[in-house]
């Protein structure tokens, strides 16, 4: 099979380094850990095997969870203003609800789009049934909510507001995007203009409340939230666009996933859309070019606004960085 060709890489690339990256998985993961200590059994094993905790027999397991790439994006960005050093862990704990979010979507994701398998493991439906699995997905919606309630805490109250505002609507938004992503697959066509509508809501919209939640943790101005907020946007375009990618060209061994599911739903994926377009096969060279120049161009865009900020120039670089692991990753 022929592999993901690399994207173009970016103009800046210093990325943050592994140990800080790995620091701040490590940093998130305990939090979150810490805010599940004592729940444990019935729904809660289910939430911890989601979140790779566990095996499905119940024994730890060593392998991390995931990438965990919305919380790394928002403690890089709220260590970018003079608030965000993270002591009072506030901001972690922003990073925790985030996370928390993401793994309640994928839960019921897989179950929508009747995955079987995700990062090598059973999905937790095909585990345990879509019922159990349904009410693992609500928990950690819950959960991920309670997480904010204990961050917003040490905000000022209009802080406070405006960031629950965030992460409220992201929710919603993220809601919005899935629920075109399922219809739009009884529909005969669908335009590049309706796929990124739906990309911004399913995939943009927690990956800008990172950028967003991250620069409010770390005292920035609201302009630069929203300028953040709408550079995270674009990320999450590019990462859904190279999403789509790797589920027509991608190695399975790499991406936990199996390759073709999209195409075998009649998922309006990029691929999809760019193969109507030009009348040609879903696996032509020039759709799967045309696809990561697109992913390119809205990574452009997301560093181009993040460049518009006054966030230091240290977590620019270290947002770059992730934009561009975004973007080049294989799985």
């Amino acid at each position: 099979m022929q592999g993901i060709a690399p994207a173009a890489a970016p103009a800046v690339t210093a990325a943050a380094p592994d140990s800080q990256l790995d620091a701040d998985r490590q940093r998130v993961g305990s939090r979150m850990r810490a805010m599940l200590s004592g729940r444990r059994g019935g729904v809660y094993d289910l939430v911890s095997y989601h979140l790779g905790w566990t095996g499905a027999d119940g024994a730890p397991n060593a392998t991390p969870g995931g990438k965990m790439l919305r919380p790394l994006l928002c403690l890089a960005a709220a260590r970018g203003y003079p608030d965000g050093a993270l002591d009072d862990g506030s901001a972690t704990d922003a990073a925790a609800a985030l996370e928390l979010l993401h793994a309640f979507s994928l839960v019921h994701d897989d179950i929508e789009d009747g995955d079987e398998m995700r990062r090598h493991r059973p999905t937790l439906w095909a585990l345990r049934g879509v019922p159990l699995a349904i009410n693992a997905g609500d928990c950690l919606f819950a959960l991920a909510h309670r997480a904010l309630d204990g961050a917003i805490g040490s905000l000022a109250l209009d802080r406070a507001l405006l960031a629950r505002r965030i992460f409220d609507d992201a929710c919603l938004r993220m809601i919005e995007g899935q629920h075109f992503d399922l219809e739009y697959e009884s529909v005969a066509g669908v335009s590049r203009v309706q796929y990124i509508e739906m990309c911004a809501g399913k995939t943009g919209a927690l990956i800008g409340a990172s950028l967003a939640l991250g620069a409010l943790f770390g005292g920035a101005p609201e302009t630069d939230i929203e300028r953040l907020r709408d550079a995270g946007v674009d990320a999450g375009l590019a990462f859904q666009a190279i999403d789509d990618a790797l589920a027509v060209w991608g190695d399975a061994d790499r991406t936990g996933k199996a390759v073709g599911n999209d195409a075998a739903r009649g998922k309006k994926s990029l691929p999809a859309i760019l193969a109507a377009e030009q009348g040609v096969a879903i696996g032509d060279e020039a759709v799967r070019v045309q696809a990561f120049r697109i992913a390119n161009e809205h990574a452009d865009r997301a560093r181009s606004a993040i460049a518009s900020t006054t966030i230091a120039s240290a977590a620019q670089r270290r947002l770059d960085g992730l934009i561009g692991m975004m973007v080049r990753r294989e799985g």
